[in-house]
């Protein structure tokens, strides 16, 4: 009989020699499961053996979780189920490897052949009722335990996201944004493209189309390596240094640096609001290389743009206002939405690229088109709190360069700094500091450049003088209370006639029973740029709920000044609702009424099977003209054979799983819960968005408290892939009900340890035969196997048996050939 060791012995040989040297160790052992029983009542040795019981389960040392098992007196093992995994720090993809490789009984002991999982040991001490696992798996050092490996299967899989942005009116140009992405997994490597067609809200502007990228990037623990087309950007560094003119657009060739993508652990918005100011209702497209990737509405005063949307990485994009089809202002701001510096044992980070500027199916070419191209950029962790940053790089004759530094000064002071020059176009630099304190915050942003301007055609005028370009900005927000604060903010831009001040007081009170909020602004700013006129007035707002199902409104009313210097009075109210089990998440409607007449603006946001997005439209008190908007995005998910279409343009996380719902019930409702969040599954086939590189396992559960008499099988789906990788699954839904009975033999004696199987459920009988098992109403078919050899099936008939969702089968005579019910009563049966 082969002897179970003990987990002491275990390791050290496994130390010492390996478990191909196990006999010349000689470990200590330990008693085996016979001898630790041999002490037990012989009444409670019948319920030890071939019966359900609880045990705490060891993987390596750590905790798989606790489960239910079923010990046989030859010393073997069967794992049930989990029953209590809220501790344990393994994943739920290694518990249902383990759950899988314990189906069948294992032997306790050193496992010498036909070891699932990289088994070398199992080991059940009736002491502690602890079932121990060693695996030949070698403990993981400090540095692999930071980082994922990849798929042990090659990937595959593709991903087409499309993404489209329109925003036009009656007197506005239309301008359009059109981004066709690509991700495909090759193996282990990925490869990535980009299309892109837009056309700008400019009279006369042409569109424009190119290739921006088509490259294959592979991910290693600590490096990526890229080659192809590609712009470079700041991937494998936490703060990019950058400065002003034409940097390097579309390049063919090779880049790598550091990457932490693979590491463990590890939509938001920017870590710096973006400030606008509008005189009146308006759009604020925002443009990224000359390409609209967003557009939104905005109201009369200070605000932030919603950053959430827009893609990671630090970058500069160009904000424009249109006001009645015109435009009021252009920006440059920067987007700052960094990953952070997540391994601080690796000081430097890095990338570098080099090869020759050039555009694929473009119809527009710039003055550096096929220029040689390199450069790279450096980050050093200064100290845990300070981060230094460097950038060169030569495009052309141009040669750039620029320096950063980032200080994390206290708990509540953050302070930034960039200084740049190029030899061609000038020098500059950009500063920004943000004090947190308990009651709120100060942010100072101060930016200079000095440029050589351009002449008409968009060529750099060196005959011209240098120019000048400032920008200044100081924000405060100060909490009083729970229910009162202020806020301010002061403005200046050398293009601006004097400084902007913004300034506000919140406040929430109580009307009856409903909060409201109340807000009295009040601002004294340039009208336009390059302008004269200012825009000075006041104004108060209240914002409320209107009951509990997802509706507000709010109310304003003011003054402020018009484009030709009068007064203009107003008045505005919103309407905001919330939809549940609609295609609709969130709609808005405003009316405003003013000196000129009324105007009526909307904007919603959709979440439908195919496509998700939001549009929106107004109509201006003053022209009377027509303006509105659409930002619609879609991803098309091909993988093992199958496709399709979903929505998440932008916020997909690298892969996907193709999942077929089976169902017996066509209108039933699943949730998918992945650490990406939920996705709702109908019947038929759905795409589930999931984090690429990182292992992990989605769940498949119904919906609420109450879940119907269905059975989903599997109810947990792993994966695990590199960018671009699609995995196909499949899950059935099955109309179940609950089977009670007890398994006896042709003596009328209760069968233990028995398996009771319908592919509906599984379960093994207690030590007097009693069993509980799900049963597929389709399939009611139940395979029985005990193991002392005796198998037989029982087909029941659920139409006629069926009480209340439940069957009570009785005695279940089973014996090695032949299956006999007995139609005894169940209340005899069970009393």
């Amino acid at each position: 009989m082969t002897l179970s060791r003990s987990l002491t012995g275990i390791t050290l040989l496994l130390c010492s020699a390996g478990a191909a040297q196990a006999d010349a160790v000689a470990p200590q052992r330990a008693p085996s499961l016979a001898q630790q029983a041999a002490a037990m009542p012989a009444d409670f040795r019948s319920h030890f053996f071939n019966a359900p019981i609880s045990a705490r389960v060891m993987l390596d040392g750590k905790l798989l979780g606790d489960a239910s098992i079923v010990l046989s007196e030859d010393e073997r093992v069967q794992i049930v189920n989990f029953t209590d995994v809220s501790s344990s720090e393994w994943t739920e993809t290694e518990r249902q490897r383990w759950l899988t490789a314990f189906s069948q009984p294992l032997a306790l002991g050193q496992c010498n052949s036909s070891c699932p999982a990289n088994l070398v040991a199992a080991d059940y001490n009736l002491a502690n009722a602890q079932l121990t696992l060693i695996t030949s798996a070698l403990p993981e050092s400090a540095g692999q335990q930071l980082w994922h490996a990849l798929p042990e299967q090659s990937s595959a899989g593709m991903l087409l996201s499309n993404q489209l942005n329109l925003s036009g009116g009656q007197q506005q140009s239309a301008a359009m944004g059109w981004l066709g992405g690509l991700e495909a997994a090759i193996g282990n490597w990925s490869a990535i493209g980009q299309y892109q067609l837009d056309r700008s809200g400019a009279k006369d502007a042409e569109t424009q189309h190119a290739v921006t990228s088509l490259y294959l990037m592979r991910e290693s623990q600590h490096t990526f390596y890229r080659g192809g087309l590609f712009s470079p950007d700041s991937q494998g560094v936490l703060r990019q240094p950058y400065s002003r003119g034409s940097g390097v657009t579309t390049l063919a060739g090779v880049m790598m640096g550091s990457s932490d993508t693979l590491m463990k652990d590890g939509n938001t918005p920017a870590l710096y609001p973006i400030w606008v100011t509008a005189n009146r209702e308006g759009i604020a497209e925002i443009y990224r290389n000359g390409v609209l990737i967003n557009s939104q509405p905005v109201q009369p005063g200070l605000q932030a743009l919603d950053t959430a949307p827009l893609p990671g990485g630090i970058y500069e994009v160009e904000v424009r206002i249109l006001e009645d089809g015109q435009e009021t202002s252009r920006n440059v701001e920067t987007v700052n939405k960094p990953a952070g510096w997540r391994n601080p044992e690796q000081r430097l980070r890095y990338n570098l690229f080099a090869g020759q500027q050039t555009a694929l199916m473009s119809n527009k070419r710039n003055q550096q088109h096929g220029e040689m191209a390199a450069g790279t950029s450096l980050n050093y962790l200064i100290k845990p709190n300070m981060t230094g940053g460097v950038a060169v790089q030569k495009v052309g004759k141009e040669k750039q360069a620029g320096v950063s530094l980032d200080w994390q000064a206290s708990q509540q002071v953050q302070l930034y700094s960039n200084l740049w020059h190029s030899s061609v176009t000038g020098y500059g630099f950009d500063s920004q500091a943000m004090w947190m304190h308990e009651k709120g915050n100060v942010a100072l942003n101060h930016s200079r450049s000095w440029y050589t301007p351009e002449d008409a055609l968009g060529r750099l005028s060196y005959s011209s003088r240098p120019r000048t370009e400032q920008s200044t900005s100081l924000s405060s927000s100060y909490r009083l209370n729970s229910n009162h604060g202020v806020n301010a903010r002061l403005t200046h831009r050398s293009s601006n006639n004097g400084v902007g001040i913004d300034a506000g007081y919140n406040t929430r009170v109580a009307i009856g029973s409903t909060p409201v909020n109340l807000q009295l602004s009040a601002f004294d700013r340039p009208y336009r740029d390059n302008g004269n006129t200012r825009n000075r007035g006041m104004a108060l707002t209240a914002s409320f709920s209107l009951g509990s199902q997802g509706r507000s409104a709010s109310a304003s009313i003011g003054s402020r000044t018009d484009a030709q210097g009068g007064r203009d009075l107003y008045a505005s109210a919103t309407l905001n609702q919330e939809w549940e089990n609609s295609f609709m998440k969130q709609s808005s409607v405003t009316a405003t009424a003013d000196r000129y007449g009324a105007g009526l603006s909307s904007y919603n946001q959709f979440d439908a099977p195919l496509a998700n997005g939001s549009f929106w439209g107004q109509r201006s008190s003053a022209d009377r003209q027509l303006n509105g908007g659409l930002n619609v995005g879609s991803t098309l998910a091909l993988g093992q054979g199958k496709a399709v279409i979903s929505r998440d343009a932008q916020q997909h996380q690298g892969g996907g799983m193709i999942v077929d719902v089976v169902s017996d019930d066509e209108s039933v409702d699943l949730m998918a819960y992945h650490e990406a969040g939920t996705t709702p599954l109908k019947a038929g086939r759905n795409f589930i968005p999931v984090k690429a590189w990182k292992p992990g396992t989605v769940q498949i559960d119904f919906p609420g408290k109450d879940a119907p008499a269905l059975k989903a099988w599997p109810q947990y789906l792993d994966y695990h892939h590199v960018r671009g990788g699609v995995s196909s699954h499949e899950v059935r839904v099955m109309k179940t009900v609950t089977v009670m009975g007890r398994l006896v033999d042709n003596q009328g004696t209760p069968l233990g340890g028995a398996k009771v199987i319908n592919h509906a459920g599984r379960t093994v009988t207690e030590s007097d035969g009693m069993f509980t098992l799900e049963l597929h109403e389709k399939n009611p078919v139940v395979s029985i196997e005990h193991h002392s050899g005796m198998q037989c099936e029982i087909r029941l008939n659920p139409e006629t048996e069926k009480r209340d969702e439940l069957i009570f089968a009785g005695n279940v005579t089973c014996s090695a050939t032949t299956l006999v019910r007995n139609k005894a009563t169940i209340t005899k049966e069970l009393s």
